[in-house]
């Protein structure tokens, strides 16, 4: 009895540990979608006649890229589809075209970054029949927009938000086809149970990890592996710190085997020049000659006593 409890309790805990695991995944998953579609309740009030909005839920599908690059523009789409009782508030004539006029924000992370983003105004085909009043409407067409994310962000968040609805008439009916005439404005409405907004996540990477880079980067081993190597022979060569002197008799120049003993083995010989005596000698006598030469000049200049 007390092993069938225990085994209860083990699957209990297991059960509802698969079931948070299970709600994690998908958690994450949805966080970091690049696409969403939900089921979003608007309030639209008709452009024309005006009065209280009409609830309606509409499906809308906020497709972007799976990843884009810092400073570079890439696209998403927006999709608005009507559902059953969604009828037109004015009769449309035949040729007429529907616009539509979303409004997407862009949020980047970290903080302090910014995305910009476009705000298309889709115009769809001509109609090919006319739709009467309180009709069926048309099929809204497909909004394409851009978003530019700036540098050192590394997501970006879209988030589909209100829109408008427009006709643009036919040409020879007398009305412009500059200024599209407002069918409704739809909000987001604030009760009930499909208010959440599609929004979708996209990753950005910075230029450096563009694919050129990573193509450069590749090529660079296949030339550093070109050179083929080739062997090398190591010459070992014994240095003394004192040669051995090599006696030579080619000039008369080089110097002796052997220090000289004492100060008259000077190895200079008659080599060496004229002798210091002379010198002494010559310069003895030059003061001698110069004392006698200044004794006469003195004798001459003593002035004669009478």
């Amino acid at each position: 009895m007390l092993k069938s409890k225990a085994r209860g309790r083990v699957a209990g805990r297991a059960a509802a540990a698969g079931v948070v695991s299970a709600g994690l995944l998908l958690g994450l998953g949805a966080l970091g979608a690049h696409a969403d579609t939900k089921t979003v309740t608007y309030n639209c009030t008709p452009g024309t006649t005006g009065g209280t909005g009409v609830p309606h839920d509409f499906t809308v599908t906020l497709d972007a890229s799976t990843s884009a690059v810092t400073g570079t523009q890439y696209t998403a789409t927006l999709t608005i589809t009507t559902g059953a009782g969604f009828t037109a508030p004015v009769a449309i004539a035949s040729g007429a075209s529907i616009e539509l006029q979303p409004v997407v924000s862009a949020s980047a992370l970290p903080a302090g970054k910014t995305a910009g983003v476009s705000t298309p105004s889709p115009t769809g085909t001509p109609l090919t029949a006319a739709v009467t009043a309180q009709g069926t409407m048309p099929p809204l067409p497909t909004a394409t927009l851009t978003v530019t994310p700036s540098a050192g962000a590394t997501s970006v968040v879209l988030t589909a938000k209100d829109f408008k609805i427009s006709m643009i008439a036919p040409a020879g009916t007398g009305t412009t086809t500059t200024t599209p005439t407002v069918l409704y404005n739809c909000l987001i409405a604030t009760t009930g149970a499909n208010t959440a907004p599609a929004v979708a996540t996209i990753a950005v990477a910075s230029p450096s990890a563009s694919p050129s880079a990573s193509a450069s980067a590749s090529a660079s081993p296949s030339a550093s592996a070109s050179p083929s190597p080739h062997s090398t022979r190591t010459v070992f060569e014994t240095v003394f710190a004192s040669p051995t002197p090599v006696k030579t008799t080619k000039t008369k120049t080089a110097q002796v085997e052997n220090t000289p003993g004492g100060g008259a083995a000077t190895g200079g010989g008659g080599e060496a020049g004229p002798d210091a005596r002379l010198f002494v000698l010559t310069g003895t006598a030059l003061m001698l000659a110069a004392g006698a030469g200044g004794l006469v000049l003195r004798a001459r200049r003593r002035p004669v006593r009478q």
